[in-house]
């Protein structure tokens, strides 16, 4: 008996993209490219805990060093353009490959991650723009012209606060079954080591999700009353 074919057309695609493993593949590695930038990002703004010249002096350590930082964002915006240009294509066609609803379903870790993932994407696309219009000064919460000053009184606003820790817990969500997605989408599987897919996964998106939250709230007016104390 002949064995499944690797690539699956679908009829209603033409071209490259008509093929489902492409697909995953592409959203695999533009996803592992966000992660990692996710990763990154959070290690840059760890700066603001030392204050408001230490935080000038990395932007404009960044300046200084354009290939860097704009070879980075180049690749951010492309490996960010191919997930939502593809990604939401790729999970409409799953759900037209799959039209009516298990009448039993067995409810597994991933489940109620995998169901969102449509909804948590939209939902982290909108942050986003909300989060470059808080950095950019587009919304302004303080009077000065301070970027630094300006991202803290944000976080002063219990609904700005609260977008933001939501939309921590959204990322976790997101990252999680995407993260174990992606193993088996690049062939990283084996028979010994599988069972540590979904722990790395939860680990990467929880990890990332509280690292995240810890940096906002120690941002606050109650964060600085702690880090002072502290010192």
């Amino acid at each position: 008996m002949p064995g499944a074919p690797l690539l699956t057309r679908d009829s209603e695609m033409p071209g490259a993209w008509s093929y489902s493993v492409m697909r995953k593949v592409a959203m695999a590695i533009s996803g592992l490219v966000l992660v990692a930038f996710l990763y990154g990002h959070w290690a840059g703004n760890t700066v603001l805990l030392s204050g408001e010249q230490a935080f000038n002096d990395y932007l404009d350590w960044l300046r200084n060093h354009p290939i860097l930082h704009y070879g980075v964002w180049i690749a951010i915006a492309l490996a960010l353009l191919v997930h939502v240009a593809v990604g939401p294509r790729h999970w409409l066609t799953n759900r037209m490959a799959r039209p009516r609803r298990y009448r039993k379903r067995k409810l597994q870790a991933t489940t109620w991650a995998a169901r969102t993932m449509m909804a948590s994407g939209t939902f982290l696309l909108i942050f986003l723009g909300v989060h470059i219009a808080h950095v950019r000064g587009w919304l302004v919460f303080d009077d000065t012209t301070s970027t630094f000053q300006n991202l803290r009184a944000g976080f002063a606003y219990w609904p700005v606060l609260t977008l933001y820790v939501v939309a921590q817990v959204a990322l976790a969500l997101h990252l999680y079954h995407g993260l174990w997605s992606q193993f088996q989408t690049l062939g990283l599987h084996h028979p010994r080591y599988n069972h540590l897919r979904r722990p790395f996964a939860f680990l990467v998106g929880a990890g990332l999700a509280i690292l995240n939250i810890g940096l906002i709230l120690l941002n606050t007016g109650a964060g600085q009353q702690l880090i002072g104390s502290a010192t």
